[in-house]
Formats: structure tokens, sequence, C-alpha cells
């Protein structure tokens, strides 16, 4: 990283960085001029968000710098990044909706639930998120557009209220906290981590396409990776064990699966793997001549678009 450190502790002017890509980093300019990169830069990016994609290239061992790397690459891997994290993070929003609908759907039906003792129960031992609730019944600012909820009492707070009152991540707590209340198990429980980091990327704006290459240690999700295994996916099981040992990929084929799961509506889940995998048999591969030489990505492309055929036919 020692070659990078002047991208984090060093301003520098558009024309400056140029300079330091030739020098320091050896990006090539030969597929975009400089003046197009300068361009870039100005109208549409900033360098430390999209020097986070040259991860992606190996360096030589002699200097440091990256091999074969032209910052037409950058360009191009931040702009399929833009379009694939707003598809990701509407599967999000999906995927929130419907765990809520199936919450009050078990409330409704689970005699031993009268809607209101699980919720009372709940804050009452999270604080954080009766703070979360309390903030949003009382200041019609936080809930600016529907106002019907606000005022209402805390400590009457049915399950179904509580679905308009909570963000994700109190969402997931809740659902886990609601099954562990009434001594059974959520079924998705375990998998649920995998979502949130990829709803909170993608809300957050976060580089995603940075790096493909496998870590051995990461604790890949088991049930995930042993239904894609048993499946006949046109992708070795090689690629598909080696995928899954990269955080991305495992997180994407696990929100996936949840995902074909959780979304109760047909109409909802054949239209959003339908608008990914035209995304990925479109715009993803557009220029994709410029990867051809890129192993670990081809690889999670081969791995992604046989995922999303497998959950989108589920």
């Amino acid at each position: 990283m020692k070659e990078l450190q002047k991208v984090f502790e060093a301003k520098m002017t558009v024309s400056e960085i140029i300079i330091y890509c030739k020098n320091d980093l050896g990006i090539l300019f030969e597929r975009i001029s400089e003046t197009e990169a300068s361009e870039f830069l100005q109208k549409n990016n900033f360098f430390l968000r999209i020097i986070q994609y040259a991860e992606v290239w190996e360096k030589t061992t002699a200097n440091g710098k990256y091999e074969n790397m032209d910052f037409a690459h950058l360009i191009e891997l931040s702009t399929i990044d833009m379009f694939f994290r707003k598809l990701i993070f509407k599967m999000a929003i999906d995927f929130e909706h419907y765990l809520k609908v199936a919450l009050v759907n078990e409330c409704q039906h689970n005699i031993a639930d009268d809607g209101y003792e699980v919720v009372e129960n709940f804050l009452n031992e999270n604080t954080h998120t009766k703070d979360n609730v309390e903030l949003a019944l009382h200041n019609h600012q936080f809930k600016k557009y529907s106002t019907l909820i606000c005022g209402k009492d805390i400590s009457s707070i049915s399950v179904w209220t509580l679905m308009e009152l909570i963000g994700f991540n109190d969402l997931i707590l809740f659902y886990d906290y609601y099954y562990t209340f009434f001594r059974s198990e959520g079924e998705y429980t375990k998998h649920f981590d995998a979502v949130r980091r990829l709803r909170n990327a993608t809300a957050h704006n976060d580089c995603l396409l940075c790096n493909f290459k496998p870590i051995q240690h990461f604790n890949s999700d088991a049930t995930t990776t042993f239904e894609l295994l048993a499946a006949k996916l046109e992708v070795e099981h090689r690629i598909i064990s080696d995928c899954m040992k990269v955080p991305l990929l495992n997180d994407l084929a696990v929100m996936f699966r949840v995902y074909s799961k959780i979304v109760s509506s047909d109409v909802i889940k054949d239209f959003t793997f339908k608008e990914l995998k035209n995304f990925f048999e479109g715009r993803m591969i557009r220029n994709k001549e410029l990867f051809e030489n890129l192993e670990y990505v081809k690889n999670a492309y081969r791995f992604t678009i046989a995922v999303i055929k497998y959950y989108g036919a589920h």
C-alpha cells in the first residue's frame, strides 16, 4: 500500500493525479487519453474512489506498479459498479418489505401471539431500538410523508405497527427475537448478515467490484455453498468453492437465495431476476475484452450469472 500513500494523505489537483498515476502507479493512458481521464475525474468521480478498483489487478514484484492496467479499466469497473449497486439496493428494499410481510403474517397466524407482548419485551431488552421507535413516534419530521402512526404510545405498539417504525438492522434483530420468544427457529436468521452487509454497502454507495480473490479463512455460508455445489450450475465445482470464499460473491449468492425464498410475489421475483440477468448479459459485458486476462474477474462473472439463473428459476 506504500505506493498508494499519497492518495490518502496528499492533496492533489487532477493534473497531479494524472502524473502520479503514470509515474508512481504505472497506469496507462492508451485506451483513453489523459484529457479524457481528467474530464472524467472532474465531472464523474474522484480518484480515491476509483483507485479502489485497481485491487483487481496484480502488481509487479519489482517496483510495486500495476501491470497492464489502463485508466479505462478503472472507469469501466466504476461505471458497472454504479449500475450494479442500484440493482442490489432495489433487491434489498424488496427483501426488507417482504420480510416485514412475513413477520406480520406469522403474527396473525400464531395463536400464542397477541401482537403486543413480544414487541413490549423486545423494546425493553433493546433500548437502542426503543429510542429509535420513540423518535419515529414523536418527531413528525422523522415521518414527514406519513403521520398516521405519529403520537402513538410506545407501551402499546403492535407487531404490525412496529414494522412501520424500525430500520433494516432492527428488523433483523426483531426477526431473530420473535422466533426465540416463541421458542421456534427463524429459517433464514443465520443468513441475514450477508443481506445486511450488502444492503448497507449499497445504501452507503460503497465500491463493490474491487476484489474477487478467494480468502481461505473466510467463513462462507455453508448452506448456500452446499446447495450450489449440488445444483447443476453451468460452472465447475472448483469455481463455486473459490467464489464462495470471496466475501462479495458469498453475500450475493446468499442474498439471491433468501430473496427467492422470502419474496412471496412471483411477479416481483421474476422481474428482479430478469433485470439482473439482462444487466449481466448486456451492459456488464459490453467491454468484456478489457478483462480477458483477469481470470478472477471472469470466474466471478461466470459464477454470479449462473447463481442468478439458478435462483431466478426457483
